[in-house]
């Protein structure tokens, strides 16, 4: 299994786009359009804020086992437990990091991926309309975590690179820009996450397996 690289200040997913960012920048530089150019350094600024990667992992303890953490920096909108099941909302802003992790450890898989409109996720056409993608995560136990992701009206094309893998807790596995995230959690765990709490990918524990 490929070992992660914490320290990157910038993943290397973003390499190519940052780079074709400001590269047409500095062509608009030279041929003299000062406005296409100052459009061009936000956007080169903005994919490096995109891209970014969160050092703070760095110093986080090991992964525990048996414990799903939070995919992506964001807010718990809500909690639902009902039919079974156990749902857990996350909102994902523009001002978190929005690099898409593994939430625990396990095969990994895409479900399905669709690209669509951009309306608000939290409106009810937006579950059939917008850019959406349901991805799953096998654990040690055959439990399946699976995760619901629904672009929201600031979002783009959601990005979602291998599939079919085995692969480990706080793994990049794409980029997630603004929506919601509905992760579908399977009742051997407990939730340890409340309602309002701010979550960071990769640290923040939202459940943990019922012994």
């Amino acid at each position: 299994m490929e070992k992660i690289i914490y320290n990157q200040f910038i993943l290397k997913e973003g390499y190519s786009k940052i780079a074709m960012a400001l590269g047409v920048t500095l062509v608009l530089f030279v041929l003299g359009f000062s406005f296409f150019t100052k459009v061009g350094i936000l956007v080169t600024l903005a994919l490096l804020w995109i891209y970014r990667n969160n050092l703070s992992i760095i110093n986080n303890p090991a992964n525990l086992s048996d414990t799903i953490y939070s995919p992506i920096d964001g807010k718990i909108a809500s909690i639902d437990k009902s039919e079974g099941k156990q749902r857990v909302y996350i909102d994902v802003n523009l001002c978190g990091n929005h690099i898409l992790r593994t939430p625990i450890s396990g095969l990994y898989t895409i479900d399905s991926i669709v690209n669509g409109l951009n309306l608000s996720s939290w409106t009810f056409k937006s579950k059939a309309l917008n850019s959406k993608a349901i991805v799953s995560l096998k654990d040690s136990s055959e439990d399946v975590v699976k995760m619901e992701l629904i672009s929201g009206f600031c979002g783009s094309k959601i990005e979602l690179y291998a599939t079919n893998k085995e692969l480990i807790t706080r793994e990049p596995i794409g980029v997630f820009v603004q929506g919601t995230i509905i992760l579908e959690i399977p009742t051997t765990y407990e939730i340890k996450s409340y309602i309002g709490d701010k979550v960071t990918g990769g640290i923040s524990v939202i459940a943990g397996k019922i012994e």
